[in-house]
């Protein structure tokens, strides 16, 4: 009995793939092995907001101001790492009926154990391509990637690819591409994994209340960095764009949908005062807190290409960008007509213009400018004398910073696929100073500069 058993076994094994084959003609993939060996050195003139041990640059930290009024934060730092690092696996050619599939799995050494470079997942995505459709092809991907409007970046050499005056996340997604001649059209899903949104985090302890002579519990919350907040939430982020290619010319135009629920594990509260607009916690009837934050993004990118000169513009007007890494965030707003709480978008404006010229030898830089321009609704203050605890912004740089410009020139030279580079970079930022107004803005503030000047030595394979 049991020969038989293995006997049929063996028999269906063998007929299985000669099935699909008669219905599905399949042919076989193609792997090529791509990366790069990567090298920094780095000399900053001031203390910085930074991550990849201060290679991923971010901000300028504020100043310190000491007794004899000098800046205890204008620290000159240097160090050389090669975290960046880069392997991939390109995955090409295989075909089965009228689908081409594709894909790519790519990691690098960004991510630190200690002392110690740990190789982490950047890329894993398949790509699906109908080619033969009677109006136009489309292409669907399924995986991580680059979201759509961090996909073009300026020309520079420096890791954070001009974040935050460039948008910078790679998400899971289902993304469709449509192309009809020479638009595509764009569309689909995304959900936050390495680049978060902000939100409150909560935590309840006991106190004692001498007037009702009992223990209540009291409430308070810390920002965090969270996908709870759209786990929770239950909608995805969306994107929705189309595509100009012509030439040397390319255009792109396109919106992002976004929201999250912050207050999805919030205690629940009611308004005993009305006329007075004060809140209060109330433990006998506790009703419902409506969380709900909606943002809008849209954005618009122009790219001329004339022989080995490439100019790049791109501008986003952004609401709650911070898990796209722009200086953003969002903060809580009251209806006293409905007595309901919910949540406001800061709105940003981020930019940048870059250039590139010259093969072998080549001249690059980008010019990048960002400016806060406040929340869409009025800010609820919770303490009735600043704004600072009803808003929550990107914890990636100081959140008081309000407007931010760089300049980075930089010459490389490449010899074959050996790549060396020095960059100057020139970042300043505006931090406010007091309270926040009703906006979530400062009015008066000062700027700090830091002048970061990086070499870099890449061989790619």
């Amino acid at each position: 009995m049991k020969k038989i058993v293995l006997s049929l076994l063996a028999a269906l094994s063998s007929l299985g793939p000669g099935v699909v084959c008669a219905a599905q003609e399949e042919t076989p993939s193609k792997l090529r092995l791509y990366g790069f060996i990567r090298n920094y050195a780095v000399y900053d003139t001031h203390k910085v907001n930074a991550g990849t041990q201060d290679l991923y640059f971010y901000m300028p930290a504020d100043r310190s101001l000491q007794d004899d009024g000098t800046d205890g934060n204008a620290i000159p730092s240097f160090r050389m790492l090669a975290l960046t690092t880069r392997l991939g696996l390109d995955i090409s050619g295989y075909r089965i009926g009228e689908t081409q599939v594709s894909g790519v799995v790519e990691g690098d050494f960004y991510c630190m154990s200690g002392s110690t470079a740990t190789f982490r997942m950047r890329q894993a995505y398949v790509s699906m391509l109908w080619d033969n459709l009677v109006l136009g092809d489309l292409r669907l991907n399924v995986g991580q990637t680059w979201h759509p409007m961090a996909a073009d970046m300026p020309h520079i050499t420096n890791l954070e690819t001009g974040a935050p005056f460039n948008p910078f996340n790679r998400s899971p997604q289902i993304m469709a591409h449509w192309t009809v001649g020479k638009f595509t059209w764009t569309g689909g899903i995304l959900y936050p994994m390495q680049y978060l949104p902000v939100g409150p985090s909560y935590s309840t302890a006991p106190v004692w209340y001498e007037r009702r002579e009992q223990y209540l519990p009291v409430t308070t919350y810390a920002t965090t960095k969270s996908a709870d907040f759209v786990k929770y939430g239950l909608i995805p982020e969306v994107y929705l764009g189309v595509s100009l290619q012509t030439g040397g010319f390319l255009g792109r135009a396109g919106v992002n949908l976004f929201s999250i629920k912050p207050g999805w594990e919030a205690p629940s509260i009611q308004v005993v005062d009305a006329q007075a607009r004060e809140l209060t916690y109330d433990y006998e009837t506790r009703s419902a807190l409506p969380s709900r934050l909606f943002a809008v993004s849209p954005f618009v990118f122009l790219q001329f290409t004339a022989g080995s000169f490439q100019v790049r513009a791109k501008s986003i007007l952004a609401q709650s960008g911070e898990h796209m890494n722009l200086l953003s965030g969002y903060g809580a707003t009251f209806d006293w007509n409905t007595l309901s709480m919910t949540y406001t978008p800061m709105q940003d404006w981020a930019s940048f213009l870059s250039f590139q010229a010259g093969r072998k030898f080549q001249f690059l830089c980008m010019l990048g400018y960002m400016q806060q321009l406040g929340t869409t609704k009025s800010l609820f203050n919770y303490e009735l004398s600043d704004y600072r605890n009803s808003i929550w912004m990107n914890t990636s740089a100081d959140s008081s910073i309000q407007r931010a410009f760089r300049a980075t020139p930089t010459i490389a030279y490449n010899l074959g696929r050996l790549t060396f580079s020095l960059e100057y970079n020139c970042t300043g930022a505006w931090f406010g100073d007091g309270r926040r107004n009703i906006g979530g803005l400062y009015e008066s503030g000062h700027w700090v500069l830091n002048h970061r000047l990086q070499q870099m030595v890449k061989f790619s394979f």
